[in-house]
């Protein structure tokens, strides 16, 4: 059984403002592309003077409480709410959320062009803009007065966000152009910029709690074009129940998929609108021999332009792969004390093998597994140890791991 400790900082400081914090958490997780949340209580003790130092070091919206599994920081996020309903349970009830959904708060206010831009640049120059109001790609200011000396200075003082570590290097680079514009008229959440990103670009993110090069608690941007994560040959462990999983369940949400994907673009000046051309968005394989139903659908290309029919069929292409056969997600369910992997040794994205024998998959002939399938961990939730809770991780895959 892993022991979890619980600490927190300054969001703009970066300053620990308690370093052991005797919370309860019911659970904490992450996910690609999108924030995770953590719930947890904070006991309170009979002694106001206990009780203070601990409540200040919780406070919402500025807080960033981290999760230490084992000594090793394992998730952080902004304490947002306490969701408190009464004194009875004789605790404080906390609510946190990754750092990525700070960028929800921030707004382009100004007009930003960004003209065959590598990707990743794009996406940090945002998350800078984000912090600061500065990026190399403003057109255009608003008429609204938004960039007066007295607001950039209120920015700086209070925009910033410490303890981030941005990609370096060849890690900062996508080696894809990016091409989109956000007018100041529009007052575009940061996120949804990012949103358009992943939906169009191909990108994928996560912001990635860990220590830096002075061994101080830090949180990573990382940034993948196409996949992030590793193979399941390098991410070195498996999913095998019975065995180190404890359960497993294998949803398949056919209402949902499509195997005929219309993708559409804004025309971008051009009398008509772009559209992807058939065979392009189809699934050959769902479609042949007359046993599955068409079933259709569309999806549209957000923030960046398109500029060639390659551009919107790629995008179909992409689309209806995530889309077809129903969907299939299983959720794995990893117990303490079953073996690898612990949270700190799980990478979001990673591929790796569910092996499962149950009534639903029996073993085959020769008594072989009756389901053997590549996921891909698109996000975790751990349960820690606690009153009346095993501690455990659910792992949320999609079956398109490679």
């Amino acid at each position: 059984m892993s022991t979890y400790t619980y600490a927190s900082t300054d969001l703009i400081s970066g300053r620990v403002l308690a370093d052991n914090l005797p919370l309860t958490v019911q659970s904490f997780g992450m996910q690609l592309n999108g924030s995770g949340t953590l719930t947890g209580s904070l006991a309170l003790n009979a002694s106001p003077a206990v009780n203070a130092p601990a409540v200040a070091a919780l406070e919402p919206r500025r807080s960033v409480l981290w999760v230490l599994q084992d000594g090793y920081p394992v998730w952080a996020g902004v304490v947002w709410d306490w969701p408190d309903q009464g004194r009875g349970p004789g605790t404080l009830p906390i609510s946190a959320q990754t750092l990525d959904t700070l960028w929800s708060h921030r707004l382009v206010t100004d007009t930003i062009i960004y003209q065959q831009v590598d990707l990743f640049t794009a996406f940090m120059d945002l998350c800078r803009y984000g912090t600061s109001k500065q990026s190399s790609y403003i057109s255009s200011v608003s008429p609204a007065a938004t960039r007066t000396p007295a607001y950039l200075a209120m920015v700086a003082q209070n925009g910033g966000v410490a303890r981030l570590v941005m990609p370096q290097g060849a890690a900062g680079t996508a080696g894809v152009p990016w091409t989109a514009s956000y007018t100041y008229s529009d007052l575009t959440q940061i996120s949804g910029a990012w949103q358009d990103m992943c939906a169009s670009g191909n990108l994928e993110y996560a912001f990635v709690p860990g220590l830096d090069s002075s061994g101080n608690l830090a949180i990573f941007l990382r940034l993948a074009y196409l996949r992030m994560g590793r193979t399941a040959a390098s991410s070195g462990y498996n999913l095998v129940y019975p065995g180190n999983a404890i359960d497993y369940g294998f949803q398949r949400t056919g209402s949902q998929s499509s195997n005929m994907v219309w993708a559409t673009a804004p025309p971008n000046g051009a009398a008509l609108q772009w559209q992807s051309a058939y065979p392009h968005g189809a699934d050959s394989v769902d479609l042949a021999g007359g046993v599955y139903p068409l079933m259709e659908s569309t999806v549209s290309w957000q923030g960046s332009w398109v500029v060639s029919q390659a551009q919107i069929d790629g995008f179909a292409d992409g689309e209806v792969a995530m889309k077809t056969r129903a969907m299939t997600n299983p959720m794995v369910t990893v117990g303490a004390g079953a073996g690898y992997p612990r949270v700190r040794d799980i990478v979001l994205g990673d591929a790796t093998t569910l092996v499962a024998t149950s009534p639903l998959h029996p073993p085959g002939p020769n008594g072989e597994p009756g389901l053997q399938q590549r996921v891909r961990v698109v996000g975790w939730t751990a349960y820690p140890p606690g009153p009346q809770q095993a501690e455990k991780i659910q792992l949320q895959t999609s079956a398109v791991g490679a």
